[in-house]
């Protein structure tokens, strides 16, 4: 088959879970179709860089997001953006990842490689549906925002929540448009497919959950040692799920852990990190900043911890520690959708003592780590193998195309 997968901002260079799901996505649909990337950048070396991408089976067309190309864009597209929020009510952000152009360029390409299927992420691609024929359109979906946003609202109070409900209300407007006009759904993790099912606007739709897959042989836990104490949380701190969570662990959890073990390092590795987090920071706390391989650092901690109290989608982070061996301390949040069995596969902790406790519990007793992480990279193996995803992946379009 002939397949365009889009994507509103590249995923290269990798700097977050999903740009991996992306790219790993390329590799397992190059196995057996064409494939074609449509993305825009929002920087010139990006542009430059996107190429990397590019194999014998996978092409890409690339352009600079229209607000990008100059100062004056910069002005135009923001005065236009907002005018479309407040008389439209369509929020910037979508604004943003589907200008005009933009979604010109998507409709040509499929038109010129005689795409059999249009694979779009993210549903603020939802007027797609009026430049190219539905029955060829798929949205992926990775978060399913409005439930996700209506955690973000709760985390906050006064103002800001006031603020965060209205932005949340007409985002919510724009997402469940999507789903109306799309026949085909896909999400990220089984649970989001079945909740998606139950809403209003899914009940009548063709929806099922994405394969996944991960260079396991990427992941090898025999190249790396563990360092004693070493505690290790990854993410990209722009977003506000990813800070909270530093937040809490940093304030709630960190503390109660070195006052238990005085040694211990919390290393937090992701792109973000800015001024307002590093103040912050308690004593041991060590910023690394972004990294193009998280797998040196899965590979030296004793622990990965996922502290998020709010967030949706899928856990990229948790597949990849899998894959590593490295064991991991969890919210539930932080594996919703994953299948994991907690105390086996993960240790699952909600509250801040939980958490201290299970963190402290695996850094002292390295059989149980060793243990926990063997589990989990045993259910990455059986779940996200490169090997078996292009076989995945096809049983899936089969079910889109043939029902």
């Amino acid at each position: 088959m002939r397949i365009v997968v889009v994507v509103p901002f590249t995923p290269w260079p990798i700097r977050k879970g999903t740009d991996r799901l992306i790219v790993n996505l390329l590799d397992g649909l190059s196995v057996r179709h064409e494939v074609t990337l449509v993305t825009m950048t929002v920087d010139r070396w990006e542009l430059d860089r996107i190429s990397e991408l590019e194999r014998p089976r996978v092409k890409i067309r690339a352009i600079l997001a229209p607000h990008r190309k100059s100062l004056f864009h910069k002005l135009y597209f923001k005065a236009k953006n907002l005018v479309s929020l407040l008389f439209v009510r369509v929020p910037m952000e979508v604004s943003y990842a589907a200008p005009e152009e933009f979604l010109r360029l998507i409709a040509e390409v499929s038109r010129d490689v005689k795409a059999d299927l249009i694979l779009a992420s993210y549903w603020h691609l939802y007027r797609l549906t009026e430049y190219i024929e539905t029955s060829k359109l798929v949205l992926v979906t990775h978060d399913i925002d409005f439930i996700v946003n209506s955690m973000r609202v709760r985390s906050l109070g006064g103002f800001r929540r006031k603020i965060a409900e209205y932005k949340s209300k007409i985002m919510e407007e724009i997402e469940r448009e999507a789903y109306k006009r799309y026949r085909t759904i896909l999400t990220v993790t089984p649970e989001d497919a079945e909740i998606l099912k139950r809403t209003d606007v899914g009940r009548a739709k063709d929806i099922h959950p994405l394969p996944l897959g991960i260079d396991l042989a990427a992941f090898d836990p025999g190249r790396y040692e563990r360092e004693s104490g070493l505690i290790l949380m990854l993410g990209t701190f722009f977003s506000d799920f990813n800070r909270d969570a530093f937040r809490f662990f940093n304030d709630e959890v960190f503390p109660r852990i070195r006052r238990e073990i005085p040694e211990a390092i919390f290393e937090v590795v992701g792109f973000g990190v800015d001024d307002e987090l590093r103040a912050g920071a308690a004593d041991g706390v060590v910023f690394e900043g972004g990294v193009d391989d998280v797998a040196p650092d899965l590979g030296k901690c004793s622990v990965m911890v996922l502290p998020l109290r709010f967030g949706g989608g899928v856990r990229i982070r948790m597949i990849e520690a899998a894959a590593m061996g490295t064991p991991v301390v969890s919210t539930p949040i932080g594996v919703a959708g994953l299948g994991l069995e907690p105390g086996k596969e993960y240790i699952e902790a909600e509250s801040a003592e939980e958490m201290a406790r299970a963190v402290a519990g695996l850094l002292k007793d390295s059989d149980r780590a060793r243990f926990i992480g063997g589990e989990a990279h045993l259910w990455a193996e059986k779940n996200f193998s490169m090997e078996t995803y292009p076989d995945r992946l096809d049983k899936l379009f089969d079910k889109i195309i043939h029902g």
